[in-house]
């Protein structure tokens, strides 16, 4: 009845030319950091595999959440920033929205009396401001090191379900929201792991542990085949593994003109 999406060609080569021209603009600088703390401004791009515990637990299983940070790093090592983060995946545990409408075969018939193609998805946000610091204990320089950040900001996360053709006229306009298990809150963050900039900047990355917490609450009043705690309050929890690719947004060093 539902069916796994899948990702396109396309689209893996749209987000791997993204990384190279990451790469490229990271490399066209080459004055040494190696001795001391800079003060830069940053632009990551980053992905993470995450396993969801609490309240979400029930609804979906592990997804995906592909990053996007601009930090300011001070010379005092300390990290300021903002960050968005996109969450998607298509495991559905929680498909009771769709009972009413099953045949005995777990099957949806659509408006042509045929069996519909139907498939669901994980979609989501998480926006937060974040603050942190780069201990340098480890690493090339004092701009690498051990990184610590927390973050406080705004969850939410639905379910998506797509019919072929729109088919379906349950699933289409308005009356998708019926579906959709539309749910937001407050979000807590933090992330340890370590923070790599190069001393000749060709490689600037960061990996580790992140762990979100969202204190949300179901926002639809009306809800398909729904229990009726939907709007009870929530706690959904994210943990995983996520790893960056760091652009440092430096200034050029300005160039000397002499005339004889």
């Amino acid at each position: 009845m539902v069916h796994k999406p899948y990702i396109c060609g396309s689209m893996r080569n749209v987000l791997f030319q993204f990384l190279l021209a990451l790469i490229f603009c990271c490399s066209g600088y080459g004055q040494s950091i190696r001795d001391t703390a800079k003060f830069r401004t940053q632009l990551s791009i980053s992905y993470a595999i995450q396993l969801p515990e609490g309240d979400l637990k029930q609804r979906f299983g592990w997804n995906s959440n592909l990053g996007l940070f601009l930090d300011f790093k001070l010379k005092s090592n300390w990290v300021i920033g903002l960050n968005s983060q996109f969450i998607f995946g298509n495991q559905i545990k929680d498909t009771s929205m769709l009972s009413d409408m099953l045949t005995s075969d777990g099957q949806i018939i659509n408006q042509n009396g045929n069996y519909a193609r139907v498939q669901a998805y994980e979609r989501g946000w998480n926006f937060s401001g974040n603050f942190g610091r780069v201990f340098s204990v480890i690493g090339p320089n004092p701009n690498s090191g051990i990184l610590v950040k927390l973050g406080i900001g705004f969850m939410q996360h639905k379910v998506r379900i797509d019919a072929e053709q729109n088919l379906v006229p349950q699933f289409t306009g308005d009356y998708k929201k019926l579906y959709d298990r539309y749910t937001n809150g407050i979000s807590f963050t933090q992330f340890l792991g370590y923070s790599h900039m190069s001393s000749s900047r060709l490689a600037n990355f960061f990996g580790g542990f992140e762990f979100t917490q969202g204190i949300t609450k179901g926002r639809r009043e009306r809800q398909a085949g729904g229990p009726t705690d939907l709007q009870d309050d929530r706690i959904d929890l994210l943990m995983g593994i996520r790893v960056g690719w760091i652009v440092p947004l430096y200034k050029r060093a300005p160039r000397d003109f002499y005339l004889d």
